[in-house]
């Protein structure tokens, strides 16, 4: 009863309610906008998958870390996550432009620079920055021993539980799973190419989101604001915010829905009312577990099926 008093009352959630309901206002005047589409999502991951989390980890073991926050060091965050969202607009095409073409027009070679890029960027720099220096080891960030023994312990359940329900979505009613229900591909490319692009996007993705958003951002911000709620509610915020820009100045609107030039105001309501919502999900795991193992297995399991026709054409399995 505790917890759901402290959930209810709450002003951070309140407010991202608020800011999420104004958000649907203003993305249900876009006739190019699925608002049936986002309202699902909230259902399914907002709200459905957020449950199976919570409940999946109600005798789960968090484990151990380290979290105590300066000013100096929460403005650091602040001023690196601005930066992070200019990169993210202009960084990715600035190096692609630097590098060889010979790079470029090669897909194989294109998937390693993308990968040391993110990696950089979201892993190493912002470890190094708030880290060491700031008085934390790698332990701090959820990557310890323990977080693979618990694997097999008290984390478990909500690793099997929640990969095996997201695989099954994905393959039943995700529109990047259609290949495989069509079954176009043959047993060769579905014994190499499935554990293959599930290594793949471990690191890729699961490593390099979660230590980033979770290990590090929302830890920061649940300590600092004495409050795991806040924590999950602060940094869903921040992951979908990150992404505005990108539809901004890099036209990206026209693959989500919301015309060739969506407007600022578009975008930002698009980054909450969906990819915001997503990092819920995720936001409840790792505060009931603190292991960054786990998050990393279950995000490759998010991913595996919408990634694997590309992995396997590029790789030619």
């Amino acid at each position: 009863m505790k917890s759901i008093r402290q959930l209810l009352t709450n002003p951070w959630l309140a407010s991202a309610i608020g800011l999420y309901l104004a958000g649907v206002v203003i993305l249900s005047r876009n006739p190019e906008f699925s608002l049936s589409d986002a309202l699902l999502e909230l259902l399914i991951f907002g709200l459905g998958f957020s449950l199976v989390a919570w409940w999946t980890t109600m005798r789960a073991t968090p484990l151990v870390v380290a979290q105590h926050p300066t000013r100096r060091e929460m403005l650091g965050l602040v001023v690196y996550v601005v930066v992070l969202s200019v990169y993210l607009a202009f960084g990715p095409q600035k190096i692609d432009s630097l590098l060889p073409h010979d790079w470029i027009s090669s897909e194989r070679i294109r998937f390693f620079v993308n990968l040391i890029r993110k990696l950089v960027v979201f892993v190493v720099i912002p470890f190094v920055l708030f880290g060491p220096l700031c008085g934390y080891r790698l332990h701090d960030f959820g990557w310890q021993k323990a977080s693979r023994r618990e694997l097999f312990g008290s984390h478990f359940l909500v690793v099997f539980v929640t990969s095996l329900l997201i695989l099954a979505f994905q393959y039943f009613l995700g529109g990047g799973a259609a290949p495989l229900r069509e079954g176009k591909f043959n047993l060769h490319q579905l014994v190499l190419g499935l554990p293959l692009c599930f290594a793949w996007l471990a690191i890729e993705a699961g490593l390099v989101e979660e230590f980033f958003f979770r290990a590090l951002l929302q830890s920061r911000l649940s300590a600092w604001f004495r409050s795991e709620v806040t924590g999950v509610v602060l940094m869903a915020l921040v992951f979908g915010l990150a992404h505005a820009p990108g539809f901004i100045f890099r036209r990206a609107g026209v693959v989500e829905g919301l015309g060739a030039n969506p407007s600022p105001i578009d975008a930002i309501a698009y980054s909450i009312v969906t990819l915001a919502v997503s990092g819920i999900f995720f936001g409840i795991i790792w505060a009931r577990t603190r292991n960054l193992a786990a998050l990393v297995i279950i995000h490759a399991a998010t991913d595996l099926f919408p990634n694997l026709s590309g992995f396997v054409k590029t790789w030619g399995l």
